[in-house]
């Protein structure tokens, strides 16, 4: 299988398991892939330019180590290389963290409450002075809040340190207008739901997750659309509708239609 500093740990892994030993060779902190919900959370959006900054080391490096497995790199040229090197940096948010400009939001405590720390964090945001940056304090890197951030007109920096991953948001210009998000989710009754449901002529997959923990939620929904058929949907009873979840759905082209039934539940009908 040939790789780039673009490809997806996950994709390694499905090719060839011993992936997992040598990313661990690598740098100790990818032991977490070794459990499979960890796995499902990183592996799927981290790719080999992300774990060269995780494990803070060269990217041939890293390419070596998984040629040694059968992987065949494709070397990228100097110019690719100084575009990874910059994609992981920010001059500006480095030198609010250098003055202590910092507001920081821990939301470790929120998640093992199994609460969404989404309304949280966009407050933190929203009220971000010019110049200082949010340190959001994770257990894994918030992929899906990156990119909902930068359409508000946030940049970004991930640092990891350890098992704890530092996501730093500083105001940068405008929000950008949010029309494909629109344009794919749809909320509706709770009777124009069922009748939805009744009449989608595709074979449906159901699944409950209101009992999982945070972020099992939408690791198990993408998951289960990952395997989905062509022509299949999926049904999800969940206890909130998942904001961070649709900016994802989104970019895969999958259609969401929403129906809160109270304050505890929410039905999800998903389908391409």
């Amino acid at each position: 299988m040939k790789i780039t500093y673009k490809t997806k740990i996950s994709a390694l892994i499905n090719e060839n398991p011993e992936t997992i030993e040598v990313l661990i060779s690598v740098n100790p902190h990818f032991s977490k892939l070794k459990n499979p919900v960890l796995r499902g959370i990183l592996a799927s959006r981290t790719s080999l330019s992300d774990a060269a900054h995780i494990a803070k080391c060269d990217i041939e490096s890293l390419f070596n180590s998984l040629a040694k497995i059968g992987f065949e790199p494709e070397y990228e040229s100097s110019i690719m290389k100084e575009a990874i090197i910059k994609s992981r940096t920010n001059p500006k948010i480095s030198e609010a963290i250098h003055q202590s400009k910092i507001n920081a939001l821990d939301v470790r405590p929120t998640l093992e409450r199994g609460e969404d720390p989404f309304s949280e964090i966009m407050g933190e945001l929203a009220k971000l002075q010019d110049g200082y940056v949010l340190e959001v304090i994770n257990s894994f890197e918030p992929t899906p809040l990156i990119k909902i951030a930068q359409t508000k007109g946030f940049d970004s920096l991930v640092e990891v340190k350890s098992d704890t991953v530092y996501t730093y948001f500083m105001k940068a210009g405008e929000p950008k207008k949010e029309q494909r998000s629109d344009d794919l989710v749809f909320k509706i009754s709770v009777a124009e739901h069922e009748m939805r449901r009744a009449s989608c002529n595709r074979e449906i997959q159901e699944i409950d997750v209101r009992e999982l923990e945070m972020p099992l939620p939408m690791v198990t929904i993408l998951g289960e659309l990952e395997k989905l058929q062509e022509n299949g949907a999926l049904y999800v009873h969940h206890k909130k509708v998942p904001q961070y979840l649709l900016p994802e759905l989104a970019e895969r082209n999958f259609k969401t239609w929403i129906a809160e039934v109270d304050d505890q539940n929410v039905e999800l009908l998903i389908h391409k």
